[in-house]
């Protein structure tokens, strides 16, 4: 979650106070805001058949109008991955922006214009993520920055352009939706994991993985509960604290699935489900992005704890399906942040300032909708939604050594929450000799408040409330074309982010944006076991909104949120699968992108002179080119067990991780392999992610252009050996 949000007011006189008010704008204090369908086949062994649920509807995945990548949760596993870093570069067009805990984001087809939550601001991210149907989005702020473990995961659906017409606010890149697995009503099932990870530059950790599935009453109710004590093994340095390794991660948690089926056309599923996660030290390096090191003295710390529970109730209504989902989510955060070479970039040598954050936020979401069920010359879903969602956090900022006269420089408690209303609909047209068309739209209504009170400097700051209302259409056409196995598309589509109010003493209103994206492409069977999809994009960003720095009244560097004129993001993507034979198959898939703005963009970023981005500059996080090669091989192994090898190679091109251009990242390669036997109950695996430990940049943070040279480098994980124990039963 962000940080609290802080006044803009505060007006400091001397030099050094100045530089002090650069080093809390770009450490984030100042500004930052308040806080089902189960697949028909195995995506390996016949993925023309996947059927999948991203226009909440069934349908195969290859017919969707629009481009959306299925990564399953038993390849992953297989693969050795367990979270959006090690997933989501199998997709093409998606970047992962690492960051810290709860503060990752994901940019798709270059929609983005921060590459971290640290000091983003208080808007809506521009990629929506979803669990279970439900938006882990809130009215303010990044909603919940959730990274599930892929234990036990169906799959993840990766919907790329704009979603606004079935998914809402805050999807105007695209979306990530996660699906678990859902209890087996007929069979008994349990699964245990032992795993032990070693990165090159650290010392081994265990973890531990459970799963039982039973049958209540077979064939009408049955349970499946998952637990995990998941440890990564830390690999950067402290070199102030003298804390070797001091970036381990521990993550927790369980859910418990109960779906209850009293009929043939009636199906209840109830999911709750907590996962913690904790980390001892910041995942950043600096001054060297090649060195895993960084010098502080006080370990940046950060927990999370994510609570979520669904009620998913389909009733069949013979040829109808209607739905009801109520989902609610809550999520606790904690933080204890070290400024101190921030501070020291911008002029202010102090022996030490740490940052204490706490923050809570909660939502409660309702959708009903009615939908056709699979067969029909006409389809259609079409549905209300109602979100409410609500946050409080506090930030302080602390100089033990009281070299200002006070120890607290900031204590300030942010509170805010908000409320979207919906209704939606999307159909589809069977129009005879292969065509149909289709066509969607939202209308959608938003509100927001927000409110601060505490003190900067030991002087009150109480700002608020500020209110901000919005309402608007987003409609959705396509047109299809299909040609024995393949078929031709064509889509244009509109999303949408909630808009808001600045704290005094502007008071003004950044807008909502919004997207057009225009798509077609073609999915080809040229061959037997050969499949080749192709895309080509356009995407026109209106007042894409973005976070600066500005010097109000000369003396104060404020966090602010503004209005990007114009953006465009263009490009091409491609893959292909080929199952060569049944031991042997390869997959591959490339993506280029050019997002670039179309019109001046003044920031004046809080140095003393603004910065002028003139039209044309590169989107960030986004790279030009990103492609990934994966083969897979079946084999004999020893004692007769099923041996599997796999090899995946990843390009990252190179990037940008502001909006003024600054902060570069070089283009870099991943090489991860793995090898895994199976025979009878048991299955033994290893893998070796990064294999060649290159050192690729993930995102950069530290201070905005025209503030500070401080970088802090997200590197991709070190090369790490995994070895694990399967037992199923």
């Amino acid at each position: 979650m962000t940080a609290a949000r802080t006044p803009r007011h505060l007006v400091l006189r001397t030099p050094r106070l100045a530089g002090l008010a650069q080093a809390l704008a770009a450490a984030g204090l100042l500004g930052a805001g308040v806080a089902s369908a189960q697949q028909a086949a195995s995506k390996e062994d016949d993925p023309q058949r996947v059927v999948i649920t991203a226009n909440k509807r069934l349908e195969p995945q290859r017919e969707v109008a629009g481009t959306v990548s299925v990564l399953d949760g038993g390849d992953l596993e297989r693969r050795g991955s367990r979270d959006q870093e090690s997933s989501l570069k199998l997709a093409p067009g998606v970047q992962f922006n690492k960051g810290d805990v709860a503060s990752n984001t994901i940019t798709i087809r270059g929609i983005g214009t921060s590459t971290t939550n640290e000091g983003s601001g208080a808007q809506q991210g521009p990629t929506g993520q979803y669990l279970e149907d439900v938006p882990l989005a809130s009215a303010q702020g990044k909603g919940v920055v959730y990274d599930p473990l892929t234990w036990d995961l169906d799959r993840v659906e990766v919907l790329r352009g704009p979603q606004g017409v079935l998914f809402g606010s805050g999807s105007l890149g695209g979306a990530v939706r996660y699906l678990f697995n859902k209890p087996d009503l007929s069979t008994f099932g349990a699964s245990i994991k032992g795993e032990y990870a070693k990165a090159s530059q650290g010392e081994g950790t265990f973890s531990l993985y459970g799963m039982l599935n039973a049958p209540l009453q077979k064939g009408t109710a049955g349970l499946r509960v998952v637990v995990y004590d998941r440890k990564d093994p830390g690999y950067i340095d402290n070199l102030g604290t003298g804390h070797k390794d001091a970036n381990d991660l521990g993550q927790r948690g369980g859910r418990v699935l109960v779906t209850v089926k009293p009929s043939k056309g009636l199906t209840a599923t109830l999911v709750a489900s907590t996962q913690k996660t904790e980390q001892g030290d910041t995942f950043s390096v600096s001054p060297d992005a090649t060195r895993l090191e960084h010098r502080a003295p006080n370990d940046s710390r950060r927990s999370s704890t994510t609570d979520f529970s669904s009620l998913t109730i389909d009733a069949d209504l013979g040829g109808h399906t209607l739905t009801s989902i109520t989902g609610h989510w809550r999520n606790k955060g904690t933080a204890l942040i070290d400024d101190t070479e921030l501070f020291a970039s911008v002029g202010l040598a102090l022996p030490q300032v740490y940052r204490p954050q706490t923050s809570n936020s909660r939502a409660t979401s309702q959708e009903l909708r009615i939908a056709s069920n699979p067969g029909g010359s006409f389809s259609y879903v079409a549905g209300v939604f109602y979100q409410t969602s609500k946050g409080s956090s506090n930030g302080q900022q602390i100089d033990p050594s009281g070299a200002f006269g006070i120890t607290t420089l900031v204590d300030l408690t942010s509170t805010g929450g908000g409320t979207e209303k919906a209704v939606f609909a999307d159909t589809e047209f069977r129009l005879g000799g292969g065509w149909s068309a289709g066509a969607g739209g939202r209308y959608y209504r938003t509100s927001t408040d927000s409110a601060t009170t505490g003190t900067q400097f030991g002087a009150p700051t109480p700002v608020g409330p500020l209110y901000s209302n919005d309402s608007g259409f987003t409609p959705k056409l396509t047109l299809k074309y299909r040609f024995g196995d393949s078929q031709w598309y064509a889509v244009a589509a509109k999303g949408y982010r909630y808009g808001g109010r600045n704290a005094p003493p502007t008071n003004d209103e950044y807008k909502s944006d919004s997207l057009w994206s225009y798509e077609t492409g073609v999915r080809l069977s040229p061959g037997n076991g050969v499949q080749l999809d192709l895309s080509a994009f356009m995407l026109d960003w209106k007042d894409a909104q973005f976070t600066f720095f500005e010097r109000l009244n000369g003396n104060l560097p404020n966090s602010r949120i503004g209005n990007v004129g114009k953006a465009r993001s263009t490009g091409l993507e491609a893959a292909l699968r080929w199952r060569v034979n049944a031991a042997f198959d390869v997959a591959a898939s490339l993506a280029s992108i050019d997002a670039k703005t179309r019109a001046p963009v003044t920031i004046p970023s809080g140095g003393p002179t603004s910065i002028t981005v003139a039209p044309g500059a590169k989107l960030p996080g986004t790279p030009d080119l990103q492609a990934a090669l994966q083969a897979n091989w079946r084999f004999v192994g020893p004692m007769g067990s099923a041996g599997r090898a796999n090899a995946t190679v990843t390009h990252i091109g190179d990037r940008v991780m502001f909006l003024g251009g600054n902060k570069p990242a070089d283009a870099f390669d991943t090489l991860d392999l793995g090898v895994q036997f199976a025979k009878g109950s048991w299955t033994l695996a290893a893998g070796l992610a990064n294999a060649t430990n290159e050192k690729g940049v993930l995102s950069i943070t530290g201070a905005p252009a025209g503030v500070g040279a401080f970088a802090q480098y997200f590197l991709q994980r070190p090369r790490t050996l995994t070895v694990s124990l399967r037992y199923d039963h």
